[in-house]
């Protein structure tokens, strides 16, 4: 008997299921990329990078004050009194010297809110000029027994 060149029936099922496979596994692949994409948009790259410098290492933030729409903050490394302000933007200024450092742009103005939390702890919820809502916890540093309600103490 002559064997004519071709597949097999069984080969062929095999690569039916490999191909089945294989497009199973990257539609699952696609869903899971669209529900990450979905989900991070909820929260904006320059909100979060926002919320990150507030909490950042070289400033050291403590917590003063809380109002609805300002917040009233003292550098550990420096000492210095800021304000957190929110209008149409969150900026940083230096407690009546002038100048401001802007942390966030594109803010509908009146909707920003801080609220107090537990420790050191606020919230805070803006709505965007799109009508987007972002929200943000943002943990500021404890103060140290080193630290009294001037600034920071020099131990010799």
């Amino acid at each position: 008997m002559i064997r004519e060149k071709g597949f097999t029936l069984l080969e062929c099922l095999i690569a039916l299921m490999i191909m089945a496979l294989i497009t199973t596994l990257v539609s699952l692949q696609i869903r899971v990329i669209k529900s990450t994409t979905v989900k991070s948009s909820n929260q904006p790259l320059d909100w979060y990078v926002c919320l990150t410098e507030l909490e950042s290492t070289d400033h050291q933030f403590i917590l003063e004050r809380v109002e609805r729409q300002k917040l009233w903050l003292t550098s550990q490394h420096s000492g210095l009194t800021y304000e957190l302000h929110a209008t149409d933007r969150l900026y940083l200024s230096r407690e009546n010297c002038g100048g401001y450092l802007l942390l966030f742009d594109d803010i509908k103005p009146g909707s920003v809110m801080f609220s107090k939390l537990a420790g050191s702890r606020v919230a805070v919820k803006a709505q965007r000029k799109n009508g987007q809502t972002i929200l943000g916890v943002v943990r500021f540093y404890e103060k140290t027994n080193y630290q009294n309600e001037g600034g920071v103490c020099n131990i010799n």
